[in-house]
C-alpha cells in the first residue's frame, strides 16, 4: 500500500458517500487521544446524518467516565458496517479483537500519527509528526468548516492528554495554534483540566505511591524502571487503565533520561511503556514488536518479570 494514500478531502468524501453504517475503532487500553479522535469523528458523522458506532476492545477506562458520551462506547446499534475508521492505532494488533470488524468492512480507513504505522487499512492517512491524532482530525474537519463546540471539546481532550497538557516535546507551534482555535468554540477548559488532571481517587493515589516505591535506577540514574503488578491494581481498587500515566513520574526526576513502566496484564504478559528526554525509545520498543514515537513508545512483552526486565533494560542501555 502507498503511504498517505488518501487526502483529508478523500476521507470526507468516503464518509459522505457511505450509504451504510460506520464503525470507529480505537486502540486497546483507550486513552484520551483515541477517545477524543473517535468521538469527534462520531459527532461529525452524526452531524451529516450518518449512523456511527464507536468501539474498543476493553471496558471503558475509569478515568474517562466524565466524557459526556462515554456511555456510547462499545454500545453497537448495528451488526454490519460499510465503512470502518481506525484512529490512533499504529498497527492492526493495537485493535485487539476489534480487528474482526476491519476485516469484514467493505472499506476501511486508518488515521494515525505514529511513524511506525504499518498502513494496514484500505486507505491510510498517517502524519507522523503530529503531536496527537486529534490534531490530524482537526485538520481534516476544519478545512471544511465542520468543527462545532461538541467536536472541539473532544479534540481538545485528545490534544491535551497526548501532549501532557502541552508539556511534552511533541508540542509545536502548530499544536498551540490548533488549541487556540478549539478554545474559540467556548469549551469549558476548567472542566477539562479538573476532570483530566485533578480528579484522582484515593485508590489511584495509592497506585501512584506503589509505582514511585517500585523505582529502580541504572546507568548513573539515567534509566528509571518502574513496575505495577496485578496485585497492586487489585489491592488499590483500580483498573488497568489507571496505569496509563504512571510512567511520567519517572520523567519528573532531573537525571533520568529514560523512564520505563512494566504493567502486568491480567491476560498475561506486561505492557511496557517507554518515555525519553533524548534517545529514541521506539528503537527499544521495536525489539519486542512494539513502536510509537521517538520519545514515547510501548510494547507487549511475555515471560517472567525478571527475565522481561533484564531484556528491556538491555534494550534501553543499548540506546546510550
Amino acid at each position: 500500500m502507498k503511504k498517505n494514500n488518501i487526502t483529508p478531502l478523500g476521507i470526507i468524501d468516503l464518509i459522505k458517500k457511505t450509504s451504510g453504517n460506520i464503525l470507529i475503532i480505537t486502540h486497546m487500553r483507550a486513552d484520551g487521544d483515541c477517545l477524543g479522535s473517535g468521538f469527534a469523528l462520531k459527532k461529525y458523522c452524526e452531524k451529516i446524518g450518518k449512523c456511527a458506532d464507536i468501539v474498543t476492545e476493553e471496558p471503558t477506562p475509569s478515568r474517562y467516565l466524565f466524557l459526556p458520551d462515554i456511555h456510547e462506547l462499545n454500545y453497537r446499534k448495528h451488526d454490519d458496517y460499510s465503512l470502518v475508521i481506525c484512529v490512533d492505532s499504529s498497527d492492526e494488533r493495537r485493535l485487539g479483537e476489534c480487528f474482526k470488524f476491519l476485516k469484514k468492512a467493505k472499506v476501511s480507513i486508518n488515521i494515525d500519527h505514529h511513524k511506525s504505522n504499518t498502513y494496514f487499512a484500505d486507505y491510510n492517512f498517517v502524519v507522523g509528526d503530529a503531536s496527537s491524532n486529534c490534531e490530524i482530525i482537526f485538520d481534516i474537519l476544519n478545512e471544511h468548516g465542520e468543527i462545532d463546540r461538541e467536536i472541539a471539546y473532544y479534540l481538545f481532550i485528545g490534544q491535551s492528554s497526548d501532549t501532557g497538557h502541552f508539556q511534552h516535546r511533541s508540542t509545536t507551534v502548530k499544536t498551540l495554534e490548533v488549541a487556540t482555535e478549539l478554545l474559540k468554540h467556548d469549551i469549558d477548559l476548567d472542566h477539562i483540566i479538573q476532570s483530566l488532571y485533578r480528579s484522582n481517587t484515593m485508590g489511584q493515589m495509592k497506585l501512584i505511591e506503589r509505582a514511585i516505591s517500585s523505582m529502580r535506577f541504572y546507568e548513573d540514574n539515567k534509566i528509571c524502571l518502574m513496575s505495577i503488578l496485578q496485585k497492586d491494581i487489585v489491592e488499590c481498587g483500580c483498573t488497568y487503565s489507571d496505569t496509563e500515566q504512571l510512567v511520567d513520574y519517572g520523567m519528573k526526576i532531573g537525571e533520568v533520561q529514560v523512564a520505563v513502566l512494566f504493567s502486568e496484564h491480567d491476560k498475561g504478559g506486561f505492557k511496557v511503556s517507554f518515555r525519553s528526554k533524548s534517545v529514541d525509545v521506539s528503537e527499544a520498543a521495536s525489539v519486542f514488536g512494539g513502536g510509537g514515537h521517538k520519545l514515547a513508545s510501548g510494547c507487549i512483552a511475555h515471560g517472567q518479570y525478571e527475565d522481561v526486565k533484564d531484556k528491556i533494560l538491555k534494550s534501553v542501555k543499548d540506546l546510550f
